[in-house]
């Protein structure tokens, strides 16, 4: 996969995300808040930056673990939706990244 096709892919799902949050009401709307911003902030990351995948999931990796300390330790039920979110945007970028060793590069599976 490209970094074009993988921002765009980002910038799909955060959209997704954003209806989301026009339909879903209390701590569910919070939770999809939380995660199109994720999915925002990183295909901004990538978009402007010359990371490398590897390099991206592990910065992903030492951000969700951030994030899911942050959620273990909220007891506002709010604040821990938006985490909740959060860490799913997460998972659903590492996920992508499976997809792509190098730019443009093709992973055999």
């Amino acid at each position: 996969m490209d970094r074009q096709t993988f921002i765009d892919r980002l910038r799909a799902w955060a959209a997704r995300a954003d209806d989301e949050v026009i339909y879903s009401h209390g701590t569910a709307q919070v939770a999809w808040q939380g995660q199109g911003s994720v999915l925002r902030a990183l295909a901004s990351v990538v978009a402007t930056g010359n990371i490398a995948p590897a390099a991206l999931r592990l910065q992903i990796i030492a951000d969700r673990q951030k994030t899911l300390a942050a959620w273990n330790a909220e007891r506002d039920v709010e604040h821990a939706a938006r985490f909740t979110g959060e860490v799913q945007g997460y998972e659903l970028v590492l996920e992508l990244l499976t997809d792509a060793d190098a730019w443009g590069v093709p992973v055999a599976r």
